[in-house]
């Protein structure tokens, strides 16, 4: 029942993404949906296991971009840029809660994650998505009270906006043509589906719970820049990679936190 119900609830949220339901947008979010239910029919171990691998791409990805300049401009570059920088922090930070580490081991490693995944953002020009990740990670940490890193994350918050203004990088998005309709549902959706995701996390805070949780609030959060403050942000201003991040999300949420990895 579970599945079924985040299924349905986050097909309509994806295709309300989307301005012109094309052939080919149907086919894409049939296949992200069907990979969805399938992420969540596979054990959590498997998915807590890319934790390491992730987080190694996103740090050798910045010394390519450096080395490999003309990559900078590829779509799928700036989409590996996006995913890695969203996955290898979630994971570092929901595994982190888990194991209560020492301040300064999460210090050093959150650290180190910011500045590759803010440099790769920046090379793809896409630095613009570090602050509705930043602001989803600083409200993460306060509502698991984990509040003796927020000062580490807040600072480099500031100094992502400070980077913004002395670059004159473009935060405003472009205004999206969304009926109101969509707008209301996209919100509905995104309520509801943080809402599941809440419960499970309020009932049992293991791996897959929590992941679910975090990525639910940075959806939420990532929506309400882009439609209420029109900042740059990823779902609505970039449907496509939108998908490619938030679908894996779908299929942790309907996993239900009820097993451990």
């Amino acid at each position: 029942m579970r599945k079924t119900v985040v299924l349905i609830i986050a097909s309509l949220f994806f295709f309300c993404l989307f301005r012109e339901t094309t052939a080919t947008t149907f086919f894409t979010l049939s296949l992200v949906m069907a990979s969805a239910y399938g992420l969540s029919r596979l054990n959590s171990r498997y998915v807590l296991a890319s934790k390491y691998p992730l987080i190694g791409l996103c740090l050798a990805l910045s010394p390519v971009l450096i080395i490999y300049p003309g990559l900078r401009a590829s779509w799928g570059m700036a989409a590996a840029a996006v995913v890695l920088a969203f996955y290898s922090i979630a994971l570092f930070l929901v595994t982190t809660e888990a194991k209560n580490r020492q301040i300064y081991k999460e210090a050093i490693g959150l650290s180190l994650l910011y500045c590759a995944s803010a440099l790769n953002l920046f090379l793809t020009g896409r630095f613009a998505l570090m602050l509705p990740l930043s602001v989803s990670v600083l409200l993460f940490l306060f509502i698991i009270n984990r509040v003796r890193i927020m000062p580490f994350v807040g600072g480099y918050t500031v100094a992502c906006m400070v980077v913004l203004w002395a670059t004159g990088a473009p935060v405003l998005g472009r205004d999206v043509p969304l009926y109101d309709v969509q707008r209301y549902a996209l919100f509905a959706c995104a309520f509801a589906l943080l809402l599941i995701a809440f419960m499970a996390f309020m009932k049992r805070t293991d791996f897959v719970a929590v992941l679910s949780f975090f990525g639910l609030l940075y959806v939420s959060v990532d929506l309400l820049m882009s439609i209420g403050f029109h900042l740059s942000g990823v779902l609505v201003h970039q449907p496509i990679l939108g998908l490619i991040v938030v679908g894996p999300l779908m299929g942790m949420v309907m996993k239900g936190g009820k097993e451990r990895p």
